[in-house]
């Protein structure tokens, strides 16, 4: 058996996809014009445009809005099993995958010929696995060496196949290990922080912090740390990945971190989840510049003339708890009445419940969904507020 020695380099541009959840492309797709200055549009959850093996090292490290980054190796049209296997097959798998990788597939169908899910899992892995050999020398497979991932697609019978480069996905940036009761996702959190008024030299407070994701995303922004400092990617277990470049960048990312006073503070009636809440910034390197206290909402009292609120209010599901949220939310209501120079951003199950006992209509609101629970997020600018996107 002959052995293949030489790793195979990635192309110098390749096509990258980004994927986000429901409702936030727009949040990603400034995020995307900041960071590489490329205006692309969002097309059913996902943003793709032409970068290098630099620009994702880069989308990793530094999107806060994006749930995963693909290398997009395969675009082709398949009505037939034949047609799927040469289209996956014309594909030049050994400038992405080492000799001794192991390939994993999955995938969709959707309103397409080629409908089963199973039978184009196998097609797929057969036809990466046939041309690896050709290339490598190889009678099989060895797959004794790290994992690739490949995404499929395959939509009105147009087939397009991807590598995963993230792994575990981005809205786990590695700081939360232990969560409270519905937790909302960092990205979607990062997501609102940027729809909202939120600035770094803007008070900021949270009243419902639960596991304090809110105020530890909006420190992190503020502080300019980047989303994806204190974890691994796929691509770290690749041997054909640069390492020195991924190191560069990564350095690159942690000389960006801003050295600036912030006033982000949070509370919770639950001195469990607060004690989390602290936990977690600890972990997330900012529980030297954020606050968290255990009080009731109505005991919320702002230091500041002006500020952002950013919170996530309880929803209640029993008959007890829906009470104790309209109560809640009465109460929050009333706080707020004293401060108009405060926005106020609040993603809620009900927004017309939430309306009528917070005592005011929004002045406009965005749906989203807070993992797969369709929510709306309510917009009330303070007097005198920037009005966000």
């Amino acid at each position: 058996m002959k052995t293949y020695a030489r790793k195979p380099d990635f192309p110098t541009e390749t096509e990258i996809v980004v994927t986000c959840a429901s409702g936030v492309e727009s949040a990603l797709k400034k995020e995307i014009f900041r960071l590489f200055q490329k205006e692309v549009p969002a097309i059913n959850g996902a943003i793709t445009f032409k970068g290098s093996v630099s620009d994702v090292v880069k989308a990793n490290l530094n999107l806060r809005t994006a749930e995963r980054v693909y290398i997009k190796t395969g675009d082709f049209e398949a009505k037939s099993f034949d047609e799927l296997f040469d289209g996956v097959k014309a594909v030049r798998w050994e400038d992405f995958i080492a000799a001794d990788g192991k390939v994993t597939v999955n995938g969709k169908c959707v309103k397409s010929a080629l409908f089963s899910i199973s039978d184009c899992q196998r097609i797929i892995k057969k036809a990466v696995a046939d041309r690896l050999c050709e290339k490598f020398g190889y009678n099989r497979l060895p797959e004794s060496g790290a994992e690739y991932h490949l995404e499929f697609s395959v939509f009105k019978d147009r087939v397009a196949v991807m590598i995963d480069t993230s792994g575990v996905a981005l809205h786990k940036r590695g700081y939360r290990d232990k969560t409270g009761v519905t937790p909302i996702k960092e990205t979607l959190a990062s997501a609102i922080l940027f729809y909202s008024d939120f600035y770094r030299i803007r008070p900021f407070y949270d009243p419902f912090c639960g596991s304090g994701t809110f105020v530890i995303e909006g420190a992190r922004i503020a502080l300019n740390i980047a989303p994806g400092i204190d974890r691994r990617f796929a691509f770290n277990d690749w041997k054909n990945f640069d390492e020195k470049l991924y190191f560069s960048l990564k350095q690159e990312a942690a000389d960006g971190v801003r050295d600036i006073k912030i006033d982000f503070c949070g509370s919770d009636i639950d001195a469990k989840a607060v004690e989390l809440a602290e936990y977690h910034a600890k972990r997330a390197g900012v529980s030297g510049a954020v606050k968290f206290s255990v009080k009731a909402v109505k005991d919320f009292k702002p230091r500041q003339d002006f500020g952002t609120v950013v919170t996530n209010p309880p929803y209640g599901v029993k008959a007890s708890d829906i009470r104790s949220a309209e109560e809640s939310y009465k109460d929050f209501g009333c706080v707020m009445k004293d401060f108009p120079a405060w926005s106020v951003f609040a993603i809620v199950k009900d927004g017309k419940r939430f309306e009528k006992f917070f005592g005011r209509k929004s002045d406009r609101e965005r749906k989203l969904y807070n993992s797969e629970l369709e929510c709306r997020l309510k917009y009330y600018y303070g007097k005198n507020s920037e009005k966000g996107n």
